[in-house]
């Protein structure tokens, strides 16, 4: 086998967001767990659970990159970083404010901020994705299973 030459760099703002995201998606599933191993409760949360995390698997080698001796090192400016940390807090505010201003509005905004911070600058597409996102998520879930976040529009 022919061992490659370079040094590897690593993506400490997208480590970080897989980090959060597995924090909180193991709290979630463990939580749920606690309170009933039933199959009712666990039918949605814990499939998902492992499906994120085996995303969150596939994903973390792309946030160490290898590069050659002469290659240029992109840097993550403090912008990027910033955004990065932003689209956490979006995250976390979303998860905590859905069951006060209903999983539906939590979800859009979510979706309208999460798509600006990544780039999107079309307020139309932005905007209309993330309304047939919600619609759609909200009705699939209602269709599986009822869950117990309240609805603000829809």
């Amino acid at each position: 086998m022919e061992s490659k030459p370079g040094r590897i760099v690593v993506m400490w703002g997208h480590l970080a967001l897989l980090a959060v995201i597995t924090v909180v998606v193991v709290y979630y599933w463990m939580d749920t767990r606690a309170v009933s191993m039933q199959t009712v409760n666990l039918l949605l949360v814990q499939p998902a659970s492992i499906f994120a995390l085996l995303l969150v698997l596939c994903i973390l080698p792309q946030c160490f990159r290898r590069v050659s001796e002469g290659e240029e090192i992109e840097k993550e400016s403090l912008s990027e970083l910033g955004r990065v940390f932003a689209l956490m807090a979006v995250f976390i505010t979303f998860a905590l404010s859905m069951q006060y201003v209903g999983f539906d509005v939590a979800t859009f905004a979510f979706m309208v901020i999460g798509l600006f911070l990544c780039g999107e600058r079309n307020w139309f597409l932005n905007i209309g994705f993330s309304a047939v996102f919600t619609s759609l998520l909200i009705w699939g879930y209602g269709a599986i299973i009822p869950f117990p976040f309240p609805l603000t529009i829809l």
